[in-house]
């Protein structure tokens, strides 16, 4: 395999896939590959696309068309998550999402950190649209695209090459690999965390809601870092401790599940 972008960052460069969410033109698509190969990027996903194999998506591609016919084609969203273990949404919509976002500069060094031993996907929304909720919703790390606030519609291959560029040029890659905790594993860590609330008497009385906010707060807080495994093993054995220094609480989320 031949090296992808700096020394150091080659094993999680070649890690990473480029997904585009439903594409509505293929010279877009044509764009996005040819700027993925200017980075050093070969994996391109395509999620239930437009016809990108004509002329202009060929074009526009130039001396890329190896990356564009050489795409993954999934029919949704789940069928292309399902076979990554780390999922980087990018976004312009900050102001109102309820979910943590980093820029830019601050997520290239985790996204490198992560990809060095994870298989990893960004993924990148339609050119009208962007990400849907339910899209951003499945993802482990939300980018936003800093732009001008007079005009922050970036184009869908700009998007692409501004990320992937960022990527490539990265000075100070994380140097030790971590194993990425599961959504599995932070869902469950999310019940344990409400558990150990309810056995301090919060939920009670009315009181759902005050749970659900403080819940949603420490979702934002985790999500702002990745956790490794051994970091949410000793929050759930302080999880424990509260439990077992309060009385009872029930063994099953009700509040998170619903989120």
């Amino acid at each position: 395999m031949r090296k992808i972008g700096k020394d150091s960052n080659s094993s999680a460069l070649a890690n990473i896939s480029v997904a585009l969410v439903e594409p509505q033109s293929s010279g877009n698509v044509g764009s996005a590959a040819r700027a993925m190969k200017n980075t050093g990027f070969e994996k391109l996903a395509l999620i239930a696309p437009c016809d990108y194999k004509n002329n202009d998506a060929y074009s526009m591609a130039c001396k890329a068309t190896d990356v564009l016919l050489g795409a993954k084609v999934y029919s949704t969203l789940d069928e292309c998550v399902n076979a990554f273990k780390i999922i980087v949404g990018t976004t312009r919509r900050i102001g109102r999402l309820r979910y943590p976002v980093m820029t830019l500069h601050e997520a290239v060094p985790k996204i490198i950190e992560l990809a060095s031993s994870n298989k990893t996907v960004i993924l990148f929304g339609r050119e009208d649209k962007g990400l849907k909720n339910e899209e951003i919703a499945v993802c482990d790390m939300l980018v936003e695209i800093p732009a001008s606030k007079g005009y922050p519609s970036i184009n869908l291959s700009h998007a692409v090459l501004l990320v992937c560029h960022c990527l490539f040029t990265a000075e100070n890659p994380a140097e030790a690999a971590i194993k990425a905790v599961t959504r599995e594993d932070m869902k469950k860590m999310y019940v344990h965390l409400e558990s150990a609330l309810r056995a301090l008497g919060y939920g009670e009385k009315g009181g759902e809601y005050l749970l659900a906010t403080i819940l949603r707060s420490f979702r934002r807080l985790f999500g702002r870092t990745a956790l490794m495994q051994k970091e949410v093993n000793m929050l759930r054995g302080i999880f424990t401790q509260i439990q077992e220094r309060a009385r009872p609480a029930p063994l099953f989320s009700k509040t998170f599940l619903k989120q």
